[in-house]
Protein backbone atom coordinates (compact mmCIF):
# COMPACT_ATOMS: atom_id res chain seq x y z
CA UNK A 1 0.00 0.00 0.00
CA UNK A 2 1.13 3.37 -0.85
CA UNK A 3 1.60 5.89 1.91
CA UNK A 4 0.46 9.06 0.27
CA UNK A 5 0.76 12.60 2.17
CA UNK A 6 -0.80 15.98 1.09
CA UNK A 7 1.40 18.52 2.32
CA UNK A 8 -1.68 21.62 2.53
CA UNK A 9 -4.28 19.10 4.23
CA UNK A 10 -4.44 20.15 8.70
CA UNK A 11 -1.48 17.72 10.09
CA UNK A 12 -3.75 16.57 12.74
CA UNK A 13 -5.63 14.23 9.71
CA UNK A 14 -2.27 13.36 8.44
CA UNK A 15 -1.15 11.90 11.73
CA UNK A 16 -4.35 9.97 11.96
CA UNK A 17 -3.73 8.56 9.26
CA UNK A 18 -0.21 7.83 9.74
CA UNK A 19 0.98 8.29 13.43
CA UNK A 20 4.76 7.56 12.45
CA UNK A 21 4.57 11.36 11.15
CA UNK A 22 4.86 12.31 14.39
CA UNK A 23 8.47 11.13 14.74
CA UNK A 24 9.57 12.55 11.42
CA UNK A 25 8.48 15.70 12.34
CA UNK A 26 10.38 16.03 15.75
CA UNK A 27 13.52 14.85 13.60
CA UNK A 28 12.82 17.95 11.34
CA UNK A 29 12.67 20.22 14.03
CA UNK A 30 8.99 20.30 14.91
CA UNK A 31 9.92 19.62 18.17
CA UNK A 32 6.14 20.98 19.49
CA UNK A 33 4.09 18.37 17.73
CA UNK A 34 4.87 16.30 21.32
CA UNK A 35 3.06 18.82 23.18
CA UNK A 36 0.17 17.57 25.20
CA UNK A 37 -2.72 18.96 23.05
CA UNK A 38 -0.93 20.52 20.03
CA UNK A 39 -1.94 18.26 17.79
CA UNK A 40 -5.93 18.60 18.71
CA UNK A 41 -5.94 22.46 18.68
CA UNK A 42 -3.13 23.70 16.70
CA UNK A 43 -2.83 20.56 14.42
CA UNK A 44 -6.14 20.73 12.85
CA UNK A 45 -5.11 24.22 10.83
CA UNK A 46 -1.76 24.14 10.75
CA UNK A 47 -0.76 22.20 7.71
CA UNK A 48 2.98 20.88 6.65
CA UNK A 49 3.70 23.18 4.53
CA UNK A 50 2.47 25.89 6.68
CA UNK A 51 4.23 24.55 9.38
CA UNK A 52 7.42 24.45 7.27
CA UNK A 53 7.46 28.12 6.41
CA UNK A 54 6.77 29.45 9.69
CA UNK A 55 9.95 26.90 11.32
CA UNK A 56 11.97 28.49 8.14
CA UNK A 57 12.48 24.78 7.15
CA UNK A 58 12.82 23.97 3.27
CA UNK A 59 9.72 22.41 2.24
CA UNK A 60 11.89 20.46 -0.37
CA UNK A 61 14.18 19.29 2.73
CA UNK A 62 10.53 18.22 4.80
CA UNK A 63 9.63 16.58 1.56
CA UNK A 64 13.20 14.48 1.06
CA UNK A 65 12.87 13.25 4.66
CA UNK A 66 9.05 11.94 3.87
CA UNK A 67 10.30 10.32 1.31
CA UNK A 68 13.17 8.59 2.87
CA UNK A 69 10.78 7.52 5.23
CA UNK A 70 8.64 5.39 2.31
CA UNK A 71 5.96 8.26 1.98
CA UNK A 72 4.95 9.91 -1.11
CA UNK A 73 3.79 13.11 -1.72
CA UNK A 74 0.40 14.30 -3.17
CA UNK A 75 -0.49 17.83 -4.30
Amino acid sequence: MTKTIDVGRPLYEVVQAYPEVVAIMVELGFKEIKAPGMLQTAGRYMTIEKGAKLKKIPLEQVVAAFQAAGFEIGE
